[in-house]
């Protein structure tokens, strides 16, 4: 993986990290190769996070466009059921993040009006209060 793109995802990953410290005493970021970036604990449970890090909007596009799949270079590039519980849609343009639960999607797109609005903190309870 070229520099500038790890250093895109590893921005990403301590975007949501610092966010995630808000609501968590305990926040980690796992290695590299992992199936989550990120494991924290909230309410006395462990939560794994994959994080999606976007620099920006693909050319011709008002949307911004998450692959959930693992790496090009993966074997199996789907994720195993129960191996990530929330996923992190980051915009680093806006230094915001989406947070939802996982879903049988290979793609999902996000308003640019949404990923630039979005109450990253509150969509996190959010998505704790539902879990």
């Amino acid at each position: 993986m070229p520099r500038a793109t790890e250093r895109v995802g590893r921005s990403g990953e301590y975007l949501t990290a610092a966010l995630l410290s808000l609501v968590s005493d305990t926040v980690m970021v796992v290695p590299h190769g992992s199936e989550a970036d990120l494991v924290f604990e909230h309410n006395n449970k462990l939560y794994k996070v994959q994080v999606k890090t976007s620099s920006k909007i693909n050319t011709g596009r008002v949307n911004w466009r998450f692959d959930m799949r693992r790496g090009s270079h993966s074997k199996d590039r789907e994720y195993q059921k129960q191996a990530v519980d929330i996923f992190a849609l980051v915009s680093l343009k806006y230094r915001n993040v989406v947070f939802i639960r996982p879903m049988d999607q290979n793609q999902i797109t996000i308003a640019d009006e949404h990923m630039k609005n979005n109450d990253s903190v509150k969509n996190l309870n959010d998505i704790l209060d539902n879990i």
